[in-house]
């Protein structure tokens, strides 16, 4: 187990505001130079670009053991890596910033590789890979790449001379979310003030917490607001040792896409440096364990895949379509309206998938889930990677209803088209998921209202994911800096 959030953010946060307090060119060459790059070969069609001024980094924290001599592992070797942290950092054109999580055990479509927890998906085919993954889930562009790995999460906390952070007694007076046997974690009721190994150990640990991943998440995301507002002090930015030894570490530690350079590295260390911890919002993709209803046992367990979280599409659409930076919207916009019953979709299938007979097999499972379907077709313009869902003026609420049975597909608006859908089946296309059929009267809500910090959607006014599945989904609200590093975390 590693650390998921905290290991990127804090990364990023420490070294780019360091690069960007201290200036000069002679400093933003050092470190172009020094830092690891990776070739992503990202193929294929890709979402839309999103408006001027608007970019999204994908942070990446991996569990790799390389270099650490084995003394992260417990329980036997560990190889490889997985994705043990991934945010999306999604810097808006209208100033604000957010962080957007993903819990690495969300059953997500791995392009090519059918369904799987996104944590493997780096193993499975590497960075590039699990960026494809990310942009199949919420049709949104990565920009740019970055990622750290163990070491160098321990390597920069020290950096900066540790970090302090709040810890509450269980509601229960159970002492195991202080004392932890598999990620050596040791602390106390009250503040902590961590250096790296213990640091690493409060942010990697799952279990004795009353809520595992979620609760890390929650830890996690208290550490990042601690990191933010201890690297842009007085203490850190002026002080000449701390500031070599942290650049020292950035370089050792940090790997990125070979597309991006130090001017768009510049640009987040900008955006951060001029921000307060009032202005940087943390959020978490609304998620739930299996119901008996998906197949899941009373642990939330799948067949095959084990313990994993679930998320409704039209719910997750809702909750990310203020981020995906193509109208002019603001996080805090409401989103779009929630997905029509198939009674109500007239939609027309085309095949570009150079697949014989595939328009004409979708087009019986979708008419079996009560769509109104077309006579199948070839797709005129040639084949296609991935599957597109194009609809006309009008017509987002039953394309939405389209792309919840056929997940691994992308909206897009075409306004030749008039009151019914195209449904164009790309090479990337698995099948038709009955489970998300949009159910009828079912409403969408905003992923991004405002709400007391650390609340939680209990699913009882959510869209269609909770409806079906009677499970509560996770907290969603946007919490800032300044609300993690002024309360206590389990």
């Amino acid at each position: 187990m590693a650390s998921r959030l905290a290991v990127v953010v804090s990364a990023i946060l420490s070294c780019l505001i360091f690069a960007f307090a201290v200036g000069g060119f002679a400093v933003y060459e050092h470190f172009d130079r020094q830092i690891n790059r990776l070739r992503l070969s990202l193929d294929g069609d890709r979402p839309a670009s999103p408006v001027e001024g608007t970019t999204n980094f994908l942070l990446v924290g991996s569990d790799s053991r390389a270099g650490t001599g084995g003394e992260f592992q417990r329980g036997g070797e560990v190889a490889g890596q997985r994705s043990d942290t991934t945010i999306l950092a999604h810097l808006d054109a209208n100033g604000t910033t957010t962080l957007v999580s993903f819990p690495r055990d969300t059953l997500v479509r791995i392009p090519g590789h059918g369904r799987d927890k996104l944590t493997q998906a780096i193993s499975i085919g590497g960075p590039g890979l699990l960026v494809r993954t990310i942009e199949n889930l919420t049709d949104i562009r990565v920009d740019h790449y970055v990622s750290v790995d163990l070491a160098g999460f321990r390597e920069m906390t020290d950096a900066i001379g540790g970090v302090t952070v709040c810890v509450k007694a269980l509601p229960d007076g159970r002492r195991t979310n202080l004392r932890d046997e598999w990620s050596q974690w040791r602390g106390r009721v009250g503040e902590n003030h961590l250096t790296g190994d213990q640091a690493l150990s409060f942010v990697r640990q799952r279990h004795g917490l009353p809520d595992n991943d979620f609760d890390r998440i929650r830890r996690q995301q208290q550490f990042i607001g601690a990191v933010f507002r201890k690297a842009t002090s007085d203490g850190v930015l002026t002080n000449p040792a701390r500031l070599e030894n942290l650049i020292s570490a950035v370089t050792r530690a940090l790997t990125i896409d070979d597309g991006t350079d130090i001017e768009d590295l510049r640009l987040l260390a900008k955006r951060m440096g001029s921000m307060s911890s009032d202005q940087i919002r943390f959020v978490t993709i609304p998620v739930h364990a299996p119901s008996p209803a998906e197949g899941g046992n009373a642990l939330g367990e799948l067949p095959r895949f084990g313990s994993v979280q679930l998320y409704d599409q039209a719910q997750l659409d809702a909750f990310l379509a203020p981020l995906r930076g193509r109208d002019g919207t603001s996080p805090t916009a409401v989103p779009a309206p929630p997905a029509s019953p198939p009674g109500e979709v007239s939609v027309d299938v085309f095949n570009a998938a150079r697949v014989g007979g595939l328009a004409a097999a979708v087009r019986s499972d979708l008419a079996g889930l009560g769509f109104h379907v077309g006579t199948p077709r070839d797709w005129p313009a040639g084949s296609l990677q991935t599957s597109e869902v194009r609809y006309g003026p009008g017509g987002e609420a039953a394309a939405r209803a389209v792309r919840a049975v056929v997940p691994d597909a992308r909206l897009v608006r075409d306004d030749d088209l008039a009151d019914r859908i195209s449904l164009v089946l790309g090479e990337s296309f698995e099948k038709v998921d009955a489970t998300g059929v949009p159910a009828a009267g079912a409403r969408a809500v905003s992923g991004m209202r405002p709400s007391a910090p650390g609340s939680a959607s209990t699913g009882s006014t959510g869209p269609a994911g909770s409806a079906l599945s009677g499970a509560p989904t996770r907290p969603t609200a946007p919490v800032t800096a300044t609300e993690l590093t002024t309360g206590c975390t389990y």
